[in-house]
């Protein structure tokens, strides 16, 4: 168990720290990462205004939070508790397999951002715009 510990941990700590020196760097410098997609083609991804939302929630302003994302942010503690879930099984268990009402909770969500994604780019949903162009 202490060894599934480690394949755990590790690369957790490895990304919180990428993610702690953007926040430092984000707050400090102002600097935030674009989105490719809406560079590329001007249309928004489902995942447009993340990183506002992240940093909304870092600020602890829930409304700002929503207002960038209203998917992600309603997705989001439920994608946490499946990870969390998911890691603890691993961890406890051994065992990485997905069952099937897993899969099918993945396969929803990603439905929902596809979904999500279309509509925004044609569908006035009353959002701000999730990038500074």
């Amino acid at each position: 168990m202490t060894e599934r510990i480690k394949k755990v941990v590790k690369p957790t700590a490895i990304v919180m720290a990428i993610g702690f020196i953007y926040i430092i760097l984000h707050f400090s410098t102002g600097f935030s990462i674009p989105c490719f997609f809406h560079l590329l083609t001007r249309l928004y991804c489902p995942g447009c205004g993340m990183g506002r939302l992240c940093f909304s929630l870092l600020k602890l302003d829930f409304a700002s939070a929503f207002k960038y994302n209203p998917v992600i942010f309603c997705i989001l503690p439920v994608f946490a508790v499946f990870f969390a879930w998911h890691i603890y099984r691993y961890i406890r268990f051994g065992d990485s397999s997905f069952r099937k009402w897993e899969n099918v909770l993945l396969y929803v969500i990603v439905g929902v951002l596809v979904v999500f994604g279309v509509l925004r780019n044609f569908v006035d949903l009353g959002m701000p715009p999730p990038l500074h162009f």
